[in-house]
């Protein structure tokens, strides 16, 4: 019985594995038109990114900074993460300041979306992402 327990250990660690590198393998493909509002500017964008789970994907809409990075939650949902920032200062070593910081709940393969204030900041938009290499 000892032996089976093992096996089963062994077998239970294996997939684990295999599903943490099948997701680290993923990439992310989304296109997305976005709208960000802040220090009486309005700036959109519309484009496509590919960024593997995590990894940020910035753009520069002056005065600010967009990031965004996607995450898959189970099989068909996923989160977006979007975070404005001020473009980076003059360097004196403190951390730029968030502005706007949100986090959007969508499903793959369908628009999502975004729209939020926060303080002086407007983003207005949506986005698609779907997962290139399933």
């Amino acid at each position: 019985m000892k032996r089976i327990g093992s096996k089963m250990a062994v077998l239970m660690a294996a997939m684990t594995l295999a599903a943490g590198i099948v997701q680290a393998a993923e990439v992310f493909r989304a296109h997305y038109e976005i709208s960000v509002e802040s220090q009486g500017t309005d700036n959109t964008v519309r484009s496509t990114f590919e960024a593997r789970p995590g990894e940020p994907f910035t753009l520069d809409l002056p005065p600010n900074v967009v990031a965004m990075s996607v995450r898959r939650t189970d099989a068909e949902n996923y989160e977006l993460q979007l975070v404005v920032k001020p473009k980076p200062g003059k360097g004196d070593g403190r951390p730029d300041p968030v502005l706007f910081s949100h986090t959007y709940r969508g499903v793959l393969g369908r628009p999502l979306e975004l729209r939020n204030i926060a303080d002086a900041v407007k983003v207005d938009g949506a986005i698609s992402v779907v997962v290139l290499n399933r």
